[in-house]
């Protein structure tokens, strides 16, 4: 049985850090979705744990450069943790994730996909079985699991009986820029189920690299607490698609759209996608 007084405790001070909306959504976490008329978009992913604002710098510049830009908000993210702990299933993001292609497809003649982290296994997944798309994205994204993360899931199964909730390790250094990390929403809060759908979409989009014949950029920061740079390598080899770019940022951690290196991620993603116009 859960420690219902610790489950609470979370559940109080997620409450006041992170105040809701109407919906149930945390405020400024809600999905982003702003129009052009050029007949192109780009369907933008945010990461495991975090919501649509990680990604706003980034949308605001690819709507700027001409681009509809749709940032959906993944089920589970951005609400209470009793609704992350419901709903955050590996099935519902890719869904959610798909539905939001298939929106902008009907809509625009092209659509290109950017993800980053959980985001970035995500648009692996969606390019891979929508060879249509033009280009992709890639920042820092999270594929496969690290010996320390699965032993951090395996942890949190065998305290279940005792705790639903634990402090995600390594949140803090995610973001090096001290503006950008006191203005992220980011729950900051794990259970062992979500820690297991997140394994299970990782480990889907490393096993479907070799099938990714998408154009594809990734973006890396040398200095990314979660993704080491030998892991990130060995990713970037297995895409199979021989039209690929990987490019390395430094002063900046995992979360590349959103930290000191927001303006070199930005123009790299704009001009790749620019560079790679729809052919059918």
């Amino acid at each position: 049985m859960f420690d219902r007084a610790a489950r609470e405790k979370f559940e109080r001070v997620q409450e006041a850090r992170l105040p809701s909306n109407a919906d149930g959504v945390v405020i400024g976490a809600e999905a982003i979705h702003r129009v052009q008329n050029s007949g192109r978009a780009a369907l933008v992913i945010h990461g495991f744990n975090d919501t649509p604002q990680s990604m706003s710098y980034l949308a605001q510049k690819l709507f700027d450069a001409g681009w509809t830009v749709s940032v959906p908000r993944l089920p589970g993210h951005g609400v209470s943790l009793r609704r992350m702990a419901r709903e955050s299933r590996a099935a519902a993001w890719f869904a959610a994730v798909n539905d939001a292609y298939s929106t902008l497809r009907a809509t625009h003649k092209s659509v290109v996909v950017c993800g980053q982290s959980m985001g970035g296994a995500l648009a692996v997944l969606l390019a891979v079985q929508h060879k249509e798309i033009p280009a992709l994205a890639l920042l820092a994204p999270y594929l496969g699991m690290s010996k320390l993360l699965q032993f951090e899931t395996a942890i949190a199964w065998a305290m279940r009986p005792f705790s639903l909730y634990h402090a995600s390790r390594g949140s803090d250094q995610s973001l090096h820029d001290p503006v950008a990390k006191a203005a992220a929403l980011s729950a900051g809060v794990i259970t062992a189920r979500t820690l297991t759908e997140l394994r299970s979409i990782a480990q889907r989009a490393d096993a479907a690299l070799p099938r990714l014949t998408v154009p594809t950029l990734y973006l890396q920061s040398r200095q990314d607490n979660r993704i080491n740079v030998r892991d990130a390598e060995r990713d970037f080899a297995a895409i199979a698609t021989n039209d690929k770019s990987q490019r390395w940022l430094t002063g900046c951690g995992h979360i590349i759209s959103a930290d000191f290196c927001r303006d070199e991620v930005a123009d790299q993603v704009i001009q790749w996608f620019e560079s790679h116009p729809a052919t059918r």
